[in-house]
Parts: structure tokens; C-alpha cells; sequence
């Protein structure tokens, strides 16, 4: 887990803008938002030298993060989904779970107040979450979208 929080802590290292910019989208009934801030990490936390490997990690590739809990039916609803998903961009993009639970300080620290969140983040820290169960489709074009914002 040491491992992710890295990855994770990189990500938000790579945020260059302080910008919030925020709208809502009624996909299937759930809440889209956009934003270009990450919440504030200090890489010389506890394991220094593995914060710089995991920055190295991530390298260019994008990231998809699913916030769930076990408890959650619309979360177990989308674990095969986004399994699916995962296999079709093994390579292209990041995949990670994060279980609230398990992780409560995380959720916390990406303001996480409803699941299932899926969050997209580009390697430059920049991100856009949905919240609620989501179809493939728009899972879907939201990684093409993903991708596309990455390759800039």
C-alpha cells in the first residue's frame, strides 16, 4: 500500500496549476466534476527514496482510480465493469482500488464523499471525477478523453 500512496503523492507533486474549475453533468443521474488541483502532499514525508521510484513509476501513463467500499452494491455493481475495461488498456493507463475503508485518510485528503468515485488523472496531475455507477460507455470515453488530455 506504501507503494500506491506514492504513486499517489507523485501524482499530486505533478499538479503545475492552482486552478479549481468545476461543473455538474446529469450522466445517468451522477455528478461529474473537473478539476486541476490535487490535494497537497510533502514528498519528504516518511520514505523519500521510494517517492522519487514511484514518480519514475507513473512515468507518462494515465491513471483511473475507483474509490469503494465492500459494503457498496453500486460498487461491486462496477468492479466487473471496470475489470473489462482494465484489460482492454493494460499498458495505456493506470488502474488503481482504493477501498474507503481501508484508507479513510485518503478519501479524506480527495474529498471522496460518495461512492463509487472514479477518478481520471492525467501525468500531469490534473483530473476529472465521476461519482455513481457508470456504464462502460462512458467509462469508456472518459479514458479516450484521458488519453488524449495525457498526450498533450
Amino acid at each position: 500500500m506504501k507503494k500506491f500512496l506514492f504513486i499517489i503523492a507523485a501524482v499530486m507533486m505533478l499538479t503545475a496549476c492552482n486552478n479549481k474549475a468545476g461543473q455538474q453533468n446529469g450522466v445517468n443521474g451522477t455528478e461529474e466534476t473537473a478539476q486541476t488541483e490535487m490535494p497537497a502532499t510533502n514528498p519528504n514525508d516518511e520514505g523519500q527514496g521510494e517517492w522519487s521510484k514511484q514518480t519514475t513509476l507513473m512515468g507518462s501513463k494515465p491513471m483511473v482510480i475507483d474509490f469503494f467500499a465492500t459494503w457498496c452494491g453500486p460498487c461491486k455493481q462496477l468492479a466487473p465493469i471496470l475489470d473489462e475495461i482494465e484489460q482492454r488498456h493494460k499498458g495505456d493507463v493506470i488502474f488503481q482500488r482504493i477501498d474507503v475503508d481501508q484508507e479513510p485518510e485518503l478519501a479524506q485528503e480527495f474529498r471522496i464523499e460518495s461512492i463509487p468515485t472514479l477518478m481520471f488523472v492525467t501525468p500531469k496531475g490534473e483530473y476529472q471525477t465521476l461519482i455513481g455507477l457508470q456504464e462502460a460507455a462512458v467509462i469508456e470515453a472518459k479514458i479516450a478523453e484521458l488519453l488524449t488530455r495525457s498526450a498533450k
